[in-house]
């Protein structure tokens, strides 16, 4: 009995010991970002498809034909941006950041939230301008059938300009991706030189250069 009541007492090794689990720590965040992608890409996309209806319904052949292809546009340079942020090198941009570089500051956010910028620009503004670029077509081709009596070939019609619409979106795409994958950094920095006339460190970083240039002379 003592030798039984002296091994219940002894006291247990590390390994033995159970291992309690650690609760989550108070500090650590949620990805909300799969949400915010959500709610972006339903606004955006409500946006987009509201006005694109109202400006296709009521306009001429010509004006619905330069929104198509100025959705296709925006498709195309947008995935290449986000293509070029996931591909490029951030050594180049810090370097161009330490020399003071205009937007070569917003260059390395870019490229340090690479996959956020390719999901926004890929997924959701890419995919959201294909999308109503296609219904778009559908606007073109009534304008069509209006405008030359095509009633019999409506069919025919939508089929040809779909297909062709793709195909330049696609095809756009992929020579789109080649140069950003090439051209990476000067693709970044286009981008990122845009976002800084919107950005308030960028103009002050502006003001106290050419105070300083002014000083110096």
């Amino acid at each position: 009995m003592k030798n039984d009541a002296e091994h219940i007492t002894e006291p247990l090794s590390e390994e033995e010991t159970p291992q309690k689990e650690h609760p989550k720590r108070k500090g650590q965040k949620r990805n909300l970002w799969p949400l915010k992608v959500t709610i972006i890409t339903l606004v955006l996309s409500a946006f987009f498809s509201f006005s694109t209806e109202i400006i296709s319904s009521k306009s001429n052949l010509v004006v619905a034909l330069l929104i198509c292809i100025f959705l296709i546009l925006i498709s195309i340079i947008f995935d290449g941006i986000g293509v070029a942020a996931t591909n490029c090198d951030i050594k180049p941009l810090t370097s161009m950041a330490s020399r003071r570089v205009p937007g070569s500051r917003i260059a390395i956010r870019l490229v340090q939230n690479s996959e956020k910028v390719s999901s926004i620009c890929c997924d959701v503004i890419g995919d959201i301008c294909g999308v109503i670029s296609g219904a778009c077509s559908a606007a073109i081709v009534l304008r069509i059938v209006e405008y030359y009596g095509a009633g019999s070939s409506q069919l025919w019609i939508s089929i040809v300009a779909s297909a062709l619409i793709a195909a330049i979106t696609v095809g756009g795409k992929a020579i789109e991706k080649t140069i950003a994958i090439r051209n990476s950094k000067e693709l970044v920095m286009f981008a990122s030189r845009f976002l800084a006339l919107f950005s308030r460190e960028e103009r002050k970083e502006r003001k106290n250069a050419s105070k300083k240039n002014d000083t110096s002379k």
